[in-house]
């Protein structure tokens, strides 16, 4: 049986949403694969056990975060430097099996002689140091601005260690370009992301226990990132005044800040939106699965947004894209794909479609046909 240590960024379960999902439903795969799988993973405020996690690993070790703003004052990333711990560097190096470190923020002793001898897989998300960019651009914050764009600075530079890599695992073809330019010593491979691939087919629910009767479109993700947050500034204010009394929209997601509740609940919005604050993963898979049409929009091109996939395996109904949320154009068979300022006149069209559970099926099958289907044995070559 092959061991393998891998070092996760935060502790991937409940897995809700982002590198959560790839990162639990990876650890799933290598585990029904056979292989034996030792979890490090960090967290906040102490340990947080899990025995979902726990039952998947042979071993499960948690390492708080050392948060905090003397952190800031280095040139590791924060990302990066509150992530380091000793006791972590010891247990990796105590063996010979291989390490799969999730994301760059992991990344701290991946060019520590202490693992000079042992095969080192990195899984990348993004491209991070614009996937920080993309924040600052996104932020309404003055302080967080220059945070992002100085995390944004470190991470460029903290970005060579890859050059200690054997294996860089990137989610989508374009980040894998990006890596091969600039690592060219080392085996750069694409690996599409991990997702629930047992769930079933959806069940339509009975109108009466939807928000709006049944009849609404969705945007869904978690609320916290300003990415999100505004994502549903733009539709609230540029999609939603043209879509007519008829066509309500639910926003579902965790976390949502104050500004955005005092948005979505304003006169403005009264009788169209509806908020449905930390659903959980089974009613936000009905709502996904019910939805007339789903929206998704990012104006942050970077990696691949999870959500893409987790709507195109649940929903029913129609699935409608701006160009930046679609990693190439394969998607393009999956989902409608349109302009920002043609959303309204294309959503107004998609909502006369009845709900299908076969195109919910066939969408399956796609993505299985492109490669989603939760394949390990590039980790266990």
């Amino acid at each position: 049986m092959m061991k393998m240590h891998v070092v996760c960024f935060q502790v991937p379960y409940p897995p809700l949403y982002g590198g959560l999902i790839d990162e639990y439903y990876k650890l799933k795969a290598l585990h029904e694969a056979g292989c034996e799988v030792v979890v490090h993973t960090f967290c906040y405020g102490g340990s947080r056990r899990r025995k979902e996690l726990e039952a998947l690993a042979s071993e499960v070790f948690y390492y708080p975060r050392h948060t905090g703003w003397m952190r800031q004052l280095s040139f590791l990333p924060y990302i990066v430097g509150s992530r380091s711990d000793e006791l972590l560097l010891r247990r990796l190096g105590a063996d010979d099996a291989p390490v799969l470190f999730e994301g760059l923020h992991t990344c701290r002793y991946l060019s520590h002689p202490a693992l000079a001898r042992k095969r080192k897989f990195v899984r990348m998300h993004n491209v991070e140091h614009e996937y920080y960019a993309g924040l600052a651009r996104n932020s309404r914050s003055f302080p967080r601005k220059c945070y992002y764009l100085l995390e944004s600075w470190r991470l460029r530079r903290f970005e060579g260690v890859l050059r200690h890599a054997d294996v860089i695992l990137a989610i989508t073809e374009a980040d894998a370009s990006h890596f091969r330019s600039k690592y060219p010593m080392a085996d750069v491979r694409t690996l599409p992301c991990f997702f629930d691939t047992d769930i079933p087919l959806p069940a339509l629910a009975a109108p009466s226990s939807l928000p709006f009767g049944g009849n609404y479109v969705l945007y869904q993700g978690n609320l916290s990132v300003e990415e999100n947050e505004e994502a549903v500034r733009f539709l609230v204010r540029h999609v939603l005044p043209s879509l007519g009394d008829e066509i309500p929209l639910v926003v579902a997601g965790h976390n949502p800040g104050a500004g955005l509740r005092k948005m979505l609940s304003g006169k403005r919005a009264l009788g169209k939106v509806r908020l449905v604050a930390d659903p959980s993963k089974e009613e936000m898979d009905m709502l996904v699965a019910n939805a007339r049409v789903v929206l998704l929009y990012t104006n942050q091109p970077t990696g691949i947004k999870l959500k893409l996939i987790h709507t195109l395996t649940l929903a029913c109904g129609e699935v409608l894209a701006n160009h930046a949320m679609i990693p190439d154009t394969s998607f393009e068979l999956l989902c409608e794909v349109a302009d920002e300022d043609d959303f309204p006149s294309r959503v107004r069209q998609l909502w006369q479609s009845p709900l299908s559970p076969e195109r919910c099926k066939w969408r399956r099958q796609q993505l299985h046909s492109m490669g989603y289907c939760n394949d390990v044995s590039i980790l266990l070559r």
